[in-house]
């Protein structure tokens, strides 16, 4: 009786620190989470046309969700799978703050392509509908020079809707971020 407890006692303490690291994986891994999405990029340039971005999330749940909503840290980076096409005429832009017909041309002939990195503090109303706003600071580099003239990096804000899959954070979004002062980005996600 006395050899059953002692073992007892002895895999209690053994498992001890494995239950409290499981618990803490657990607490963890349901403040973290990822995500993945595209998004189209367009300039304030006429000549050029919206380039798209194939987009990577990482976030933090800085709060449990409250009655009063959510605020999380994140990663966000994107990377141009499509560039927009320079027309050297003038004539193109973007539909999100671009075009116009302005006479707001690139000088060089090169397409837009984009490198985005950036930090955000993310606040997310409650409810399975929900709001998004976000502020954060970000690098970019693009293959314009004007743009690049401009600085590489900015504060940039945003906001948007989303719809969670249930209480967890699966959840589908459509953000829009003004970027810098000539870049602005509309896109899906899906984060989990």
């Amino acid at each position: 009786m006395r050899r059953t407890l002692a073992s007892l006692a002895l895999t209690a303490l053994a498992l001890a620190p494995a239950l409290a690291q499981a618990q803490l994986a657990r607490s963890f891994s349901s403040a973290t989470y990822t995500g993945v999405g595209g998004s189209r990029v367009s300039s304030d340039f006429d000549n050029l046309g919206d380039a798209y971005n194939l987009d990577a999330i990482g976030g933090y749940n800085l709060t449990p969700a409250q009655s009063w909503g959510r605020l999380s840290a994140e990663l966000n980076f994107g990377i141009t799978v499509s560039p927009g096409k320079n027309d050297g005429s003038g004539g193109g832009g973007g539909i999100i703050g671009g075009g116009g017909g302005t006479g707001n041309n690139t000088a060089g002939g090169d397409d837009l392509q984009t490198l985005l990195f950036s930090l955000q503090g993310v606040y997310r109303t409650p409810g399975r509908l929900y709001g998004v706003a976000s502020l954060g600071y970000g690098l970019t580099s693009t293959s314009i020079q004007e743009i690049e003239d401009n600085g590489r990096s900015s504060f940039n804000f945003g906001g948007g809707v989303g719809f969670r899959f249930g209480e967890e954070t699966a959840a589908v979004e459509i953000l829009y971020t003004q970027v810098s002062e000539d870049l602005q980005t509309i896109g899906f996600r899906l984060i989990y």
